[in-house]
């Protein structure tokens, strides 16, 4: 029995803690006011900005074969296997590379070509041209890897403002991605967020006789496979840019710096195989122009004084705002394909209020029914009952706060839901015991039987439910997982409440009165039935 008594004890105890303690810059305080912020309100509570968003990943399959192309020769070029040019062809998933020459024969530089790319291209030609077509099974892990990399990315920039809680997450099965920010109404900036790619490239300026011009049409005669044509600055004409040579997936380390000038810059330092892949580039161009990209806009184009390695800044008259949101978008990293908003909403904290409030009324309301209930009917025993069901409230709030997850409004029907079912198993239980009692058993015995034969009936009946519950949580989105989470919290409360809590005030009371041959379970209405005890 002292044993019983701990573990309740022990476990309200906690739920208590972690419903009103509470790290702020005060350190640790522990206030009934701490239980608002240790409950995290979600969106149709709260109020914030709800979009549905739609991944393009037929436009992340062509931005990852017009990557490849410029990463593929640098890489190989970084292997002693010289290309004379590397073509993507977008449409046709294939990337042509001619004109392959190596200082080892020609055999072991094509064989080292198959070694290093036959996972994701099938290989054909020769040194001549040999073309790379991208693998089915590539194509799909490509947009999968898409998706998941743009929920990721997009919740990395999202935490940059600071929402508590916020909500994103995949659609199942889909290129569909759902995002809930509770308490924010700052629309325009989570859009730019959000769409915004991100996408950070190095391009060497042509060179050529003709690399710039006022004008992008004067540059189109001098355009080939890879190239592109960018504007230098908003009226100051047009570069002529080869294909990429690099992005931001070679990128270890971001930060703010300093150029020789003591202006804001941004820091830059790659990994090995960036490091590489600069200082092979680097090597014999030096006089040239180095142009880096973020979204399709140039932030600059240095002439390159000495050859490049790992580590270096990127300057561009920035101020030093500017130098700190680009630091945001890079290292959040780019956005694998462009987004699409589907669905966009504003939704204001009324509902959210009006819904706490008529939730509050309706659990208190059914709370107090359920209790004068099964105080009329089962008397003793229901005030047993009663309080197996505080203790279900408390341990419920408590394990809501201690998981970190968020209560919403089905969250509050599910919070209902249980009060009911956990005096549904206390039912179940009370009911064999009177069972028990009409046929004479003596009470100790009785309230044995009782607990032990609905036990069976209880955790099956709860069990079917908790997986149903766990197939809506993994499945469902917003709403109905906050309701899945809030019934899965709540069986597991009730189980224990309602068999282990309830027995143990019947365990203490049958200990302090051993000679007791009656046992107040019966409506007041009505007496209990004359019986011989066995």
């Amino acid at each position: 029995m002292r044993f019983r008594w701990i573990v309740i004890l022990a476990a309200l105890i906690l739920s208590a803690f972690v419903l009103f303690e509470n790290e702020g810059e005060d350190g640790h305080t522990v206030s009934l006011a701490n239980v608002a912020q240790n409950i995290q309100l979600g969106l149709d509570l709260k109020g914030g900005i709800f979009m549905q968003l739609e991944v393009d990943v037929e436009d992340a399959v062509n931005h990852y074969v017009e990557e490849q192309a410029g990463t593929i020769k640098a890489s190989l070029e970084a292997e002693n296997i010289t290309v004379g040019s590397s073509e993507p062809k977008v449409k046709e998933r294939k990337v042509v590379l001619r004109n392959l020459a190596s200082t080892v024969s020609l055999d072991d530089a094509l064989q080292k070509v198959k070694t290093m790319y036959r996972g994701y291209w099938n290989i054909s030609g020769d040194t001549g041209e040999l073309i790379l077509t991208l693998r089915d099974a590539a194509k799909e892990e490509v947009k999968d890897e898409a998706v998941k990399q743009t929920v990721y990315k997009i919740q990395n920039r999202i935490d940059q403002l600071g929402v508590s809680e916020p909500n994103i997450n995949r659609v199942v099965g889909t290129n569909r991605i759902v995002l809930e920010l509770a308490g924010t109404d700052d629309q325009a900036r989570v859009q730019k967020l959000v769409k915004e790619p991100g996408q950070l490239e190095w391009r060497m300026v042509a060179n050529a006789a003709l690399n710039t011009a006022p004008r992008a049409e004067d540059l189109q005669p001098y355009l080939k496979p890879g190239f592109k044509i960018l504007p230098i600055k908003e009226g100051e004409g047009f570069y002529l840019l080869e294909p990429v040579m690099m992005t931001a997936s070679n990128v270890s380390r971001v930060m703010a710096s300093r150029d020789e000038t003591g202006f804001p810059a941004i820091g830059i330092t790659l990994d090995r195989a960036g490091g590489q892949i600069m200082d092979n580039v680097t090597k014999d161009a030096v006089g040239r122009q180095l142009a880096v990209i973020l979204d399709g806009k140039v932030l600059t184009a240095p002439v390159i004084r000495q050859r490049l390695s790992n580590s270096f800044v990127i300057s561009g008259s920035f101020s030093a705002g500017e130098v700190d949101d680009k630091i945001l978008q890079i290292k959040s990293g780019s956005l694998p394909a462009s987004v699409r908003i589907l669905e966009e909403r504003v939704i204001g904290p009324t509902l959210g209020r009006d819904a706490i409030r008529q939730g509050t009324r309706a659990a208190v309301a059914g709370f107090g029914a359920v209790m004068l209930f099964i105080l009329l009917y089962y008397r003793l025993a229901g005030l047993f009952a009663i309080g197996a069901l505080m203790i279900n409230l408390i341990l419920m709030l408590g394990m809501l706060a201690g998981v970190d997850a968020i209560l919403t409004l089905p969250g509050i029907a599910g919070f209902i839901l249980t009060i009911g079912m956990a005096v549904d198993a206390n039912v179940l239980i009370f009911e064999k015991i009177r069972e028990e009692l009409r046929l004479g058993t003596a009470v100790k015995n009785a309230v044995d039987i009782g607990y032990k034969s609905a036990f069976v009936t209880i955790l099956d009946a709860n069990i079917t439910t908790f997986i149903a519950a766990f197939c809506l949580l993994l499945l469902g989105e917003g709403p109905i997982k906050g309701f899945a989470i809030m019934l899965m919290i709540g069986i597991v409360c009730s189980i224990f409440t309602a068999v282990f809590c309830s027995r143990t005030f019947f365990i203490t009371y049958l200990h302090f009165n051993a000679s007791v041959r009656k046992l107040s379970i019966w409506p007041i209405w009505g007496g209990s039935p004359s019986a011989t005890p066995q």
